[in-house]
């Protein structure tokens, strides 16, 4: 099953050993949740009090999107920006109640992989059992055969987590999503031996 979310065209799948690798269009998109940034550039955010900020707001979002929820990264493609996290949801609207935080991202093109035992296999890793996600596997393993490189390092890394199952206290699914570009563009802004790393968590309903 190929799930498409209401702001993005997936343009076209890709076959690589087996695991699928979608590159999808976003268009510019709204995010309503909390978020939180290092007081450096090297420092990590503090996610866990983020998530406990998102985790207290009692009011409803307004227009979100039914059934999935997002954890993105912010500013770990760059050295020169402290790094932040936001835990949230997708809604069509940017006026929402406090103290929700906001975040406008523009039209961009992501690879998506989706995170589960057989992607790992086919991409010749051990299963991610969360923590740092491993926006390399897409940025420097699959992006490169395909004839794309990291994208735009304003845009975040994002994984969209689906369908809370309470029973057991995690998500049916869970996409990671990387942004880029074709690597004919110009810009060569990402240093590969400066990584930032930030710690995550499934996101709880």
């Amino acid at each position: 099953m190929n799930i498409r979310h209401p702001q993005e065209n997936i343009i076209k799948t890709y076959d690589y050993n087996g695991a699928a690798v979608d590159l999808v269009a976003w268009s510019a998109t709204v995010w309503c949740g909390k978020a939180g940034y290092a007081d450096n550039n090297t420092d990590e955010p503090n996610v866990e009090k983020i998530m406990e900020d998102f985790m207290s707001v009692s009011a409803l979002p307004n227009s979100r999107e039914d059934n999935w929820d997002v954890c993105m990264s912010l500013n770990y493609l760059s050295c020169e920006r402290p790094s932040g996290v936001m835990f949230g949801f997708l809604v069509t609207a940017d006026v929402q109640p406090a103290p929700y935080d906001i975040c406008k991202i523009p039209a961009a093109k992501f690879l998506r992989i989706r995170m589960c035992d057989e992607t790992a296999r086919a991409l010749g890793h051990e299963p991610w059992a969360g923590g740092i996600p491993p926006y390399h596997w897409i940025g420097e393993q699959i992006a490169p055969g395909l004839g794309y490189t990291y994208g735009n390092n304003t845009l975040p890394i994002v994984e969209y987590y689906g369908f809370f199952k309470p029973e057991d206290g995690t998500h049916e699914y869970c996409y990671l999503y990387v942004p880029v570009q074709e690597n004919n563009a110009s810009t060569p802004f990402f240093n590969s031996s400066y990584t930032k790393h930030s710690l995550f968590a499934s996101l709880p309903r």
